[in-house]
């Protein structure tokens, strides 16, 4: 237990170092941690949005070869209702016309048509009942084509003889006379489409084709498939499955080698980097290879790990086929991008270059802490001086103007009557000395000194403080003065709904002043009507309200502040308070001052 109170003891001193330094960089920390969290977010979202376009970028190749085997199956099927079309409107059609249908349909390059329409051969398979089997035989001995085969042992229900067929190649020509009624799948595929009326497609199968010019052979065998569009008498009922059979005419056929339908798609929208592979019905283990892009099987192979893959379905003439995609190691390269690293990297970097910038900028605010703490206590030293700075002007200004009123007081009160009785001391000694030249002439000069004297007094009277606050007080003041702005074409009204004789001289005498500057300025430069000077109490904040509001012109951007609106705002400082001047909406100018009673410190000031 020693030993371990010891090593605690020993560690205490370093673990209160880790600890403090860890209060103090913890913005520093926190930093660091949100940025790297941020960076891990940031990371994840781009690795996201990378796969998301190159799954987009498969979806779309997927999409477009799906879009691209319908369209163009719908332009063989086109094909093959054009000559349907010809055989109804005609109940007899000629091995030249059914060409010529065929030349037409193919364009001017017939063999770019054939090529990129997929077709092998575009025939016709007549129906031939057994009692016309003789017939049948007879007409092509006559146009020396060859008979009807195969042959089998024994008398069949139905024929269907392919009785034209084009375009006139070597392995076509090879194909005049095929019943393929004869082979069950392809008897039960056009037995499907003659009850339903709809074109259906056989199983993958074996087509025959002109063999390549260098194989030395004539004929070859490719994978391909045949679609039976059934051909009705026209004119008879097809409303039902027996109408249908007994109305039938034949087949359109058409012969397409899978070769050639897909590689014409693939070669021109399809991505090179994408295995392409089609099975004939849904399950890819069990059912037959239509088609390979690249020649590698891919689906349901063991070890055949993609970094992409989907399966569609699309109906082939009410046969459904299975579409696989897989992307090849060619698409996963190019897939492959830096921007995820590159993100990671870089917000690592500038996660560190943030934690060392807040790091300094914690150590430079614990600095300016240190400061602000010091600057606080002088600011507030500072504003307590103020503070009493501004009580003592208040104070000073309120005692001078009750000086000044008691000095008018006095003046007016004690002086003034001493000299008027001096003065008349004066004129009586003047007449009672009247017969001596001299001290009458000594007496005369005496009064009018006294005169001099006393009318010194009236103007420093007067300089003191106004004598209408004392004589009518501050609203009868102001309303005398509004009495001699009536020449000026200036309506002036003055109201006051409270009684104001308990006002602090100061505020009496600066409430007068800042009304009558407003008034001039009214008259000077507002060119106005009508001039309302209203004065009210404000009990709660001890103070005194003065608006002076005129309808003149207003204020102008380019009005300058003159003497006048100086020596009212300093009136109003003087005492604590607080001056607006302002435009009215409607044209004008309201003036209002704020002059409290008493203050104990700033005035809070207070603006609409």
């Amino acid at each position: 237990m020693g030993r371990l109170n010891a090593g605690r003891t020993a560690l205490r001193p370093g673990l209160n170092r880790v600890g403090h330094h860890l209060r103090r960089g913890a913005p520093a920390y926190g930093v660091l941690l949100i940025s790297l969290l941020l960076t891990a977010l940031a990371w994840s979202y781009v690795r996201q949005n990378v796969e998301a376009q190159t799954r987009a970028r498969f979806d779309e190749a997927t999409q477009a070869a799906h879009s691209a085997i319908a369209r163009r199956m719908n332009r063989s099927l086109d094909a093959m209702y054009g000559a349907r079309g010809l055989l109804l409107v005609s109940d007899s059609v000629e091995r030249e016309e059914w060409d010529t249908y065929v030349k037409i349909v193919s364009g001017i390059e017939p063999e770019r048509f054939w090529w990129r329409s997929g077709f092998q051969s575009l025939g016709f398979a007549r129906y031939v009942r057994p009692g016309e089997r003789e017939a049948y035989s007879r007409e092509a001995r006559e146009e020396g084509v060859r008979d009807l085969w195969p042959e089998l042992n024994g008398e069949r229900s139905a024929y269907f003889p392919l009785e034209f067929v084009a375009p006139s190649t070597e392995a076509n020509r090879r194909m005049i006379g095929y019943d393929a009624y004869s082979d069950p799948a392809h008897r039960s595929v056009m037995g499907r489409a003659r009850d339903t009326g709809s074109p259906e497609v056989t199983r993958m199968d074996y087509v025959l084709t002109d063999a390549p010019s260098r194989s030395g052979e004539d004929l070859a065998r490719k994978r391909g498939f045949v679609v039976y569009l059934p051909v009705y008498q026209e004119g008879e009922p097809t409303g039902t499955v027996a109408e249908r059979r007994r109305a039938l005419r034949g087949f359109v056929v058409g012969t397409l080698r899978a070769d050639k339908f897909f590689a014409e798609i693939f070669g021109n929208i399809f991505h090179p980097a994408i295995d392409f592979e089609v099975y004939d019905r849904g399950d890819v283990a069990s059912s037959s290879l239509v088609y390979d892009y690249n020649g590698v099987k891919n689906a349901g192979e063991k070890g055949a790990a993609t970094l992409l893959s989907k399966k569609r379905r699309i109906d082939i003439g009410g046969r459904e086929w299975t579409l696989y995609f897989a992307t090849l190691p060619e698409f996963e390269e190019e897939a492959r991008s830096n921007l995820p690293t590159f993100v990671l990297a870089s917000g690592v970097a500038v996660s560190f270059l943030l934690f060392g910038i807040t790091w300094m900028v914690v150590r430079s605010r614990s600095e300016a802490v240190r400061a602000s703490v010091d600057l606080k206590k002088a600011n507030r030293e500072l504003e307590e001086a103020n503070t009493e700075l501004q009580r003592s002007r208040e104070n000073l200004v309120s005692a001078r103007e009750e000086e000044r009123r008691r000095l008018r007081r006095d003046l007016h009160d004690g002086v003034g009557p001493q000299l008027a009785a001096l003065m008349l001391d004066l004129e009586t000694a003047s007449d009672l000395v009247s017969d001596n030249s001299e001290a009458s002439a000594l007496i005369t000069k005496l009064s009018e000194r006294a005169r001099e004297i006393v009318s010194d007094v009236r103007r420093s009277v007067h300089a003191l403080r106004p004598p209408a606050l004392d004589e009518l007080g501050l609203v009868g003041a102001l309303r005398e003065g509004a009495v001699h702005y009536g020449p000026e074409r200036l309506h002036v009204s003055v109201e006051n709904p409270e009684e104001l004789s308990h006002l602090p001289a100061a505020v009496e005498v600066a409430c007068y002043r800042i009304a009558q500057e407003a008034l001039a300025n009214v008259v000077r430069h507002a060119r106005a009507s009508n001039c309302s000077i209203r004065i009210r109490l404000d009990e709660e904040a001890e103070a005194l309200i003065v608006e002076v509001e005129d309808d003149g012109r207003g204020i102008r951007d380019d009005d300058r502040a003159g003497v006048g609106m100086s020596s009212m705002r300093e009136r109003t400082e003087e005492l604590g308070g607080w001056f607006t001047v302002k435009p009215l909406a409607g044209g004008g100018t309201l003036v209002r001052a704020f002059l409290p009673f008493r203050t104990t410190g700033d005035a809070s000031r207070r603006e609409e």
